[in-house]
C-alpha cells in the first residue's frame, strides 16, 4: 500500500494539487463543519479519492460557470464612462506565443486558475449550505424530497458538467494543435 501511495504522490502535479486535491479537501471540510452532511468519512485511501473527485467537480464548476459568469460582467470605466468587461483575456494565439517564450506565463495562469477555483469552493459550499437549510428546515416541514429524485438531479448535473468540461478541453486541444500547425506552416 505504501508503494502505491508514493507512486501516486509522485505523479501528482502542482496543478492537480492546487486545482483538484486541495479544493476537494477544503469543500469537504467546510460542508462537514457547516451542514448536516459528511462527504468523506471512509478510510484514508477512500477519502483521498473522494477529495480528488470533489476537487475535480469544484474545478470544473470554476472553469465552466465561474469563469463564464465573470466574463459576462461589465463594469463602468471611471475614465471613459463606458461599460467594459470585468475580465479581459489575452487572445489565445498570443497567450501560446508568449508562453512559449516566457514559461513563467504558464505559472501565472496556473495561479490565476487557483484563484478561480477558490471562488468556486465558496460558491459550492454556499450552494450546499443553502440546500441543507432548504431541505432540513423548509422542505421537510412542508413535504418530502425523494432520495431518487435527488440522485437523478445530481447525476444529470454531473453529466452536464463533465460533457461541458470534455467539450471545453477538446476545444483547447484543437486550438493548441491548430496554433502549432500554423507555426509549422509559417516556418516552411
Amino acid at each position: 500500500m505504501g508503494e502505491i501511495s508514493s507512486r501516486i504522490i509522485e505523479k501528482i502535479t502542482s496543478y492537480n494539487l492546487f486545482n483538484n486535491f486541495f479544493p476537494g479537501i477544503i469543500v469537504c471540510y467546510i460542508i462537514e463543519k457547516t451542514t448536516r452532511f459528511s462527504i468523506a468519512d471512509g478510510n484514508l485511501l477512500q477519502n483521498l479519492f473522494v477529495y480528488y473527485f470533489v476537487g475535480i467537480i469544484v474545478s470544473r464548476i470554476s472553469s465552466l460557470f465561474i469563469e463564464k459568469a465573470l466574463r459576462s460582467i461589465k463594469v463602468k470605466n471611471k475614465k471613459t464612462c463606458r461599460r467594459e468587461p470585468f475580465l479581459k483575456f489575452a487572445p489565445y494565439d498570443k497567450y501560446i506565443e508568449v508562453s512559449e517564450k516566457q514559461p513563467f506565463i504558464k505559472v501565472l495562469n496556473e495561479t490565476n486558475n487557483v484563484y478561480r477555483t477558490i471562488i468556486a469552493i465558496f460558491v459550492v459550499s454556499l450552494v450546499v449550505k443553502l440546500y441543507d437549510w432548504l431541505l432540513y428546515d423548509l422542505i421537510i416541514k412542508f413535504g418530502s424530497v425523494s432520495q431518487n429524485v435527488l440522485c437523478i438531479v445530481v447525476c444529470v448535473f454531473m453529466i452536464i458538467l463533465f460533457v461541458s468540461s470534455y467539450r471545453k478541453q477538446t476545444e483547447y486541444i484543437r486550438k493548441r494543435v491548430e496554433e502549432l500547425s500554423n507555426e509549422d506552416r509559417k516556418k516552411e
